[in-house]
């Protein structure tokens, strides 16, 4: 796992595209692939976003997820962001904007499948 950069962001979603929504969270995707992820992830819609993630990232390439704006996410969720390294994306999925929660979380489990900046 690689760990750089700060909380702030560095990286601008000009355009909102829509990509998913739920009670729980929404996914606005950018013309670059940039994917931004509002609310929460867990048992209940972890499958549904990874399928709506993997259904974009196979047509325009992922460059980043912007976790800012994530509230909770539990290893659920993380699982089906992971599995999304190997297939459609086929390197580390970079996480942008990392809070410290997660990034203490995700330096304890030293995943691969992440990169933070």
């Amino acid at each position: 796992m690689t760990v750089n950069g700060s909380f702030k962001s560095t990286r601008t979603i000009r355009t909102k595209n829509l990509l998913y929504t739920d009670p729980q969270l929404s996914i606005r995707t950018s013309a670059d692939g940039s994917v931004r992820l509002i609310g929460q992830i867990d048992l209940t819609n972890g499958d549904a976003i990874a399928g709506a993630l993997n259904k974009a990232w196979t047509k325009a390439g992922a460059q980043a997820v912007d976790v800012a704006e994530l509230k909770f996410i539990d290893l659920y969720g993380l699982r089906a962001l992971a599995v999304l390294s190997d297939s459609p994306v086929g390197h580390p999925i970079q996480l942008d904007n990392v809070r410290p929660a997660l990034r203490k979380l995700l330096v304890m489990l030293d995943w691969p499948a992440f990169t933070m900046a």
